[in-house]
């Protein structure tokens, strides 16, 4: 993933972003994500992107939360979280193309934010 891809406006990503949308509505029905926001009035979204500035930006899957309000959860949670999410994504990327995962990178950082801050 030298650059930024518009995943939206590439049809090779169509699968890509079909799974991400499954992995999103399965935790946000699953009760998963209110569980550790405390709040049902919370989403969630998985983007890949990079991360970093200029040639030393890195491939990265960012996990972003957005709660309603401030939470305190342990970092053992939210290890677990993100743990399960990274799951989800390897899981569903058994079935896409050689081709988008070489665009997508290998060995991507993991960034998660909550409420747009960096955690």
């Amino acid at each position: 993933m030298a650059k930024r891809i518009k995943m939206d406006e590439d049809e090779r990503f169509s699968g890509v972003l079909a799974d991400l949308e499954a992995i999103r509505q399965d935790i946000l029905e699953s009760g998963r994500l209110a569980e550790l926001t405390g709040t049902e009035d919370c989403d969630f979204a998985v983007a890949f992107d990079r991360y970093g500035r200029g040639n030393t930006a890195e491939p990265a899957i960012f996990i972003k939360i957005q709660s309603a309000g401030d939470f305190d959860v342990d970092d053992g949670r939210l290890d677990d979280f993100e743990d399960f999410v990274v799951s989800r994504i390897s899981d569903a990327s058994l079935e896409w193309t050689m081709e988008v995962k070489e665009l997508l990178g290998d060995d991507r950082l993991v960034v998660l934010l909550i409420n747009g801050e960096e955690c």
